[in-house]
């Protein structure tokens, strides 16, 4: 794993589509997965030891990685300085319209040649490893997994009536309304 501010290393970003803020890596990740997954369902005409497979749906690819931070010699605060800023690319937003109210699109960016991901991030999994004598961690490792998205949205309660009297106890159906925008570049 690479220091990054001792060379001259192209930095891992995670851009937020939505805020226009980026979490930069502090060091890049020695490996990066990414997963594609194309399910296949056996046919009903599939008899015996002949088998015919069906085409429904395509999966969205996902993406994991580590990321690792220190602070140590500096005396920082990994929560602070590096796992916040991470969950907040996890955090629902709670203002603007009921659509808005979700975690934010974001575009994974290493350099010119590693392909850009675009989606959401599904997790975030941090174990601290090193802390100073007051107990403020020092030193993290973050997994992050990220799933394909080129449009996101929200599930939005539909209230019944015009009078708005809903309690919010399950009595309203539910739909999809787009909360992002298309497919496109940063």
């Amino acid at each position: 794993m690479a220091k990054l501010k001792d060379s001259k290393l192209i930095p891992l970003v995670i851009h937020n589509k939505d805020e226009k803020t980026d979490f930069i890596a502090l060091y890049n990740p020695k490996e990066i997965s990414v997963d594609r997954s194309v399910p296949w369902n056996k046919h009903k005409s599939s008899k015996g030891d002949t088998h015919v497979l069906e085409f429904t749906n395509a999966e969205p690819m996902t993406l994991s990685c580590e990321l690792f931070c220190d602070f140590y010699e500096q005396k920082g605060d990994a929560y602070k300085l590096f796992v916040a800023p991470l969950l907040a690319l996890t955090k629902v937003k709670e203002s603007g319209s009921e659509e808005d109210k979700r975690p934010p699109k974001c575009i994974f960016v290493w350099g010119k040649n590693f392909p850009r991901f675009e989606g959401v991030v599904e997790s975030v999994s941090v174990k601290y490893t090193m802390f100073l004598p007051d107990g403020t961690p020092c030193r993290a490792t973050a997994t992050v997994k990220m799933k394909q998205a080129d449009q996101v949205r929200t599930k939005v309660r539909k209230k019944r009536g015009s009078g708005g009297g809903s309690s919010g106890t399950g009595s309203g159906q539910r739909g999809d309304r787009t909360g992002g925008t298309g497919g496109g570049g940063a």
